[in-house]
């Protein structure tokens, strides 16, 4: 018998303050979708509410999941991408514009709500059933996005419901290993969503061997032993799976891309140093870097030198917005993937150049050495004259074949083996 899964889309619901989707919301979005294929599925959408936790139809999970995918652009050809179109004018236009390329990623409170908004009034929500009636008996309940675990009274319920399987995704406890690279209040904010995890969970997701032993020796520290757990590699978007050119207005390019929010753990300000250098050395014959990401924590300080010099920023160009058929494009036509990142639990750009064959140089850390393949060089985050010598060495490069996609690294087989996991849980 196939088990009803209750799927919690308090991720999805306040997606809408972001201009795209990360990685994880990408993974979440892509399984949501499938858990909600079918408008006349059984399975229901969980949501925080003002009334508390609310079960909602899987009718209504799908049009909210829709109407995400408008707002983010996802389904935006990557020729209309107008993102993808202002950077190429960053390239080759006036040498003057320094300004982010998409405003979005400044977006005010009071346009985040109107996005949340907007969101709640295309999915045609209604006031929902209290989760602890509306969830069937022997139902699974399944949270990958982790951002609601930090408010235990969401998962009160789950206290009620003893017959309801628990299966959670924690993607790592960076706040707790390294509280100096994360804001003041993610430490405690993240205690809280481990300590939620070990009082409900009865089976736990991972991404790597390395976020589930970091993640365990918390639980263990709330008493918690090992929980049966799925350890599962996160999938290569359809749109990267599916992408077969770079981008055409920068095939004479020789550039660069480091994909990540910028605050420091991705340690950003590394390769801005790099470029600083091969600015003063090398002048107009020095490759561009594009940053992919949004402004995140301390960023405006990481940014600076980009921001207050026009001439370095003539070759380091912040962007984002990009859809992901736009960054998959970029990507690929890249000379390498960057990724100093100081510590990951994953490393989903550093596996999504992988997989596209796409040179990548990144930090030497136990998630990168878990996914790294022949075409990775793994260096201290902190050896910036191994660094620049390694970027100039790929800089020359020329054209070089796209792989083909090793079907075991698809969305579709993905969430295949996470649905049955859940299903046998």
């Amino acid at each position: 018998m196939t088990r009803i899964i209750a799927y919690d889309l308090s991720r999805m619901l306040i997606g809408p303050i972001f201009a795209t989707p990360r990685g994880v919301d990408r993974v979440d979005l892509a399984l949501a979708k499938r858990v909600f294929a079918d408008p006349e599925t059984p399975n229901l959408a969980v949501l925080p509410t003002p009334w508390g936790m609310r079960a909602y139809t899987g009718r209504g999970a799908a049009r909210l999941l829709d109407r995400l995918q408008e707002l983010w652009s996802e389904q935006v050809d990557r020729n209309s991408d107008l993102q993808l179109a202002k950077l190429v004018e960053r390239f080759w236009g006036p040498q003057e514009v320094v300004a982010d390329v998409h405003p979005a990623s400044k977006l005010t409170l009071a346009r985040k709500l109107a996005r949340i908004g907007t969101l709640l009034d295309g999915a045609g929500l209604s006031f929902g059933q209290p989760v602890r009636r509306a969830v069937p008996a022997d139902a699974v309940y399944v949270n990958i996005g982790q951002l609601g675990l930090a408010v235990p009274v969401f998962y009160n319920w789950l206290a009620d419901r003893p017959d309801v399987t628990c299966a959670m995704m924690l993607h790592d406890v960076i706040p707790l290993e390294h509280p100096d690279l994360v804001p003041p209040h993610a430490a405690a904010h993240h205690a809280r969503m481990v300590r939620t995890a070990a009082d409900h969970a009865d089976c736990m997701i991972y991404n790597t061997a390395t976020a589930r032993r970091s993640v365990e020796s918390v639980m263990r520290s709330h008493g918690r032993e090992t929980v049966r757990s799925l350890v599962r590699a996160l999938p290569l978007q359809d749109a990267f799976a599916s992408v077969q050119d770079g981008v055409p207005e920068l095939a004479d390019a020789d550039y660069f891309v480091v994909v990540s929010t910028v605050e420091p753990r991705k340690n950003h300000a590394l390769l801005i140093g790099i470029w600083q250098r091969l600015m003063a050395r090398l002048g107009e014959r020095c490759p561009h870097l594009v940053i992919v990401g949004a402004r995140g924590y301390d960023s405006d300080r990481i940014l600076a030198p980009v921001d207050d010099d026009p001439v370095l920023s003539r070759r380091i160009h912040v962007v984002s917005g990009l859809s992901s058929p736009a960054l998959a494009a970029l990507v690929l036509g890249s000379k390498g993937m960057l990724s100093p990142t100081r510590t990951e639990g994953f490393g989903l750009p550093v596996y999504e150049a992988n997989a596209l064959g796409v040179p990548t140089i990144a930090s030497d850390i136990p998630a990168h050495r878990e996914i790294a393949n022949a075409q990775t060089t793994l260096l201290s985050p902190d050896d910036a004259d191994a660094w620049e010598q390694a970027i100039i060495a790929l800089a020359p490069a020329g054209a070089r074949p796209r792989p083909a996609i090793d079907p075991r690294l698809t969305e579709e087989a993905y969430c295949a083996d996470v649905l049955d996991f859940l299903q046998a849980a």
